[in-house]
């Protein structure tokens, strides 16, 4: 009884300044979004890359005409690689009209296993085999799956772990031009908030 009221008492002001410094954060951020600072700012340069498609055809970074372009790294024996798929798709099927490029560069797999899954899953989009200098290059966890979204030659989103649309659709929209103004955003969710 004793240890566990002790271990209340800690933990108590520990979550409470956890707490407190989370909304702190998220205070300076909405306003840094609203005084103009980019919502997407560059964590890293994108490196240039050469690669073999699951094809066989030669596919140059430089020849890839795009906006934004989400890069995935995937395996066909990564469980959490196959489950993201169909939402990967969902997000090609939605933005690739509006200058989204997607590209899944496989890791660590043999191509006929990618080759077919791909083929399984009906994967729409580019899908390359990754190489260990683009892995090095890129700066990447060793973990998959790996996303990332690129916008004028700079890493601007990194995810590890797979990714629902939700997560990856607001990134895109905001980089495509497509998302409404973060002020806006912010007042809609204040307003339901409101009781």
């Amino acid at each position: 009884m004793y240890r566990q009221t002790t271990i209340r008492v800690v933990l108590t002001p520990l979550l409470m300044a956890a707490t407190v410094a989370a909304w702190g954060c998220r205070a300076e951020s909405a306003a840094k979004s609203e005084a103009g600072t980019p919502l997407l700012a560059p964590i890293r340069a994108a490196a240039p890359f050469a690669l073999q498609t699951l094809d066989g055809d030669s596919l140059l970074s430089s020849v890839i005409t795009w906006n934004a372009m989400r890069v995935n790294f995937w395996a066909s024996w990564c469980a959490p690689c196959r489950a993201e798929v169909p939402e990967l798709i969902e997000v090609w099927d939605e933005y690739h009209d509006r200058g989204l490029a997607l590209l899944g560069v496989t890791v660590n797999d043999l191509p006929r296993d990618s080759r077919e899954f791909a083929a399984e899953m009906e994967m729409p989009y580019p899908l390359a085999i990754g190489t260990p200098k683009m892995l090095e290059d890129f700066g990447l966890s060793p973990w998959l799956p790996t996303t990332l979204l690129i916008v004028d030659g700079q890493i601007v989103e990194e995810w590890v772990g797979p990714k629902f649309r939700s997560d990856l659709e607001y990134p895109i929209r905001v980089a495509l031009g497509l998302a409404p103004p973060i002020a806006e955003v912010l007042h809609h969710v204040s307003d339901t908030e409101k009781p």
